[in-house]
C-alpha cells in the first residue's frame, strides 16, 4: 500500500477576522491499482495547469478538480484529512500544548531504559522546544492525520485486499529539495513516539471476520515493560497492538519530486482547503466525499487546541458539516463490527 501526504495552507493566522484554514492530506492508493491509476493521470496530466512542469492543485478550477477525483475514485483510493483553523486560537493555546507534549515525550520512561534512549529522547524535547509555532502545529496536525490514516485503511483493506497491509511505502512531500530539513527529520524520528501514545489512548477496531494475515507481522505479542500501565489488556487473538516502529520506517521518505501520487494529493488537499474557505464552488470540492470513509462524526478532523466551549467559526462549520454523508461504507455486507480493538 502507498500512502501518499501533503499539505495545504500555511499552518498560520492568530485572531484572522476570517477562517485561516491549514489541511493535511493523505492520499492510499493499493499498490496493485497504483500502476493503472498513474497511467490514467499522465493522459489526464497532458492537460492540466502547471508550474514549473509541476501540476499544482491550487491551478486548477472545479471540472479540472473533479476529473482528478474521478479516476481517483474509480481506482478505489481512499482521501484521509485533517485541519485546523488558525483564526480562532492564540499563541497560549500552542504554548500550552507544546508544554504538554514535550512532557508526554519522556512520560513513559522507567530505570529500565538505557541513558542512549534517554539522551535521544532529551535531544528531541528540546529540538521541539525550538520550533516556531507554525511548525509545532503542524506537526500536531501530522500526527493527528497519521493516527487516522493507520486506523482507517487497516479496517477498509482487511475486508477487500488484505495482502495491502503486508507493507507500507509512506511518500511525503519535501519542504526543501536540496535536503532534509530539521522539521522533517524531527517528525521522522518522533512520529512513532507520539502516535504509539495516541493509539493507547485511542485505539481503533479489529474486525472478527476481517483478515489479518499479511497485517500479522506488524503485530506484537506483548506490549513493552514501559507501556504496561497505559496500555488496555493484551488481546489473545490479536497480541498487544501495533509495532509502529516497523509500520512506518521500513518504507518512509520525503520527497520533493513531481511523482503522480504526490501530485495527486496536493489537488485533492489544496481542493478541501479552498472549499472550506469558500475559494472553490461545492461542485469542485464535494465529490471528495465519494474517497472518504463515513463516519460517525464529520470526515475531515478538526484539530484544535482551543480551551473548553470554543469552536469553529459559523461559516466553516456549515462546510465542515458537509462532510457529514456520501462517504464511501466501511463495512462490507454481512462483516461482524467490531468486538476487538487494537492500540
Amino acid at each position: 500500500m502507498h500512502i501518499f501526504i501533503d499539505e495545504s495552507g500555511t499552518f498560520t493566522g492568530y485572531g484572522a477576522s476570517k477562517p485561516a484554514v491549514s489541511t493535511l492530506g493523505a492520499l492510499i492508493i493499493a499498490s496493485h491499482r497504483l500502476p493503472k491509476l498513474s497511467k490514467k493521470y499522465k493522459r489526464l496530466r497532458a492537460n492540466l495547469p502547471k508550474r514549473k512542469e509541476e501540476v499544482k492543485g491550487s491551478l486548477l478550477n472545479e471540472s479540472q478538480v473533479v476529473s482528478v477525483i474521478d479516476i481517483l475514485r474509480k481506482n478505489g483510493a481512499l482521501f484521509c484529512a485533517s485541519m485546523i483553523d488558525m483564526s480562532v486560537h492564540t499563541a497560549e493555546d500552542i504554548a500550552r500544548h507544546r508544554t504538554n507534549q514535550i512532557a508526554s515525550l519522556a512520560a513513559n520512561l522507567t530505570n529500565g531504559h538505557t541513558q542512549e534512549l534517554r539522551d535521544s529522547i532529551a535531544e528531541l524535547q528540546e529540538r521541539m522546544k525550538g520550533f516556531s509555532d507554525q511548525l509545532y502545529v503542524q506537526g500536531a496536525v501530522t500526527i493527528d492525520l497519521l493516527h487516522q490514516v493507520m486506523q482507517d485503511m487497516i479496517v477498509y483493506h482487511c475486508q477487500r485486499f488484505p495482502k495491502e497491509l503486508g507493507k507500507f511505502h509512506w511518500v511525503v512531500d519535501a519542504k526543501d529539495t536540496t535536503g532534509i530539513t530539521n522539521w522533517e527529520d524531527w517528525w521522522s524520528k518522533t512520529l512513532v513516539v507520539w502516535l504509539q501514545s495516541m493509539s493507547l489512548q485511542r485505539p481503533g477496531a479489529l474486525l472478527p471476520d476481517g483478515d489479518y494475515r499479511h497485517f500479522r507481522r506488524f503485530i506484537i505479542d506483548d506490549i513493552p515493560e514501559y507501556l504496561r500501565d497505559v496500555a488496555p489488556p493484551v488481546n489473545r487473538k490479536y497480541g498487544a497492538g501495533v509495532d509502529l516502529q516497523k509500520m512506518y520506517r521500513e518504507s518512509f521518505r520525503f520527497s520533493s519530486e513531481p511523482e503522480p501520487g504526490l501530485e495527486l494529493v496536493d489537488i485533492v488537499t489544496n481542493a478541501l482547503r479552498r472549499g472550506l474557505v469558500g475559494n472553490l464552488g461545492e461542485a469542485g470540492w464535494l465529490p471528495l466525499r465519494g474517497l472518504m470513509i463515513h463516519k460517525s462524526q464529520v470526515y475531515v478532523n478538526p484539530v484544535g487546541f482551543l480551551p473548553p466551549g470554543q469552536k469553529l467559526t459559523q461559516p466553516l462549520q456549515g462546510r465542515m458539516n458537509k462532510f457529514r454523508a456520501g462517504g464511501r461504507i466501511m463495512a462490507t455486507p454481512n462483516l461482524k463490527w467490531p468486538d476487538e480493538t487494537v492500540s
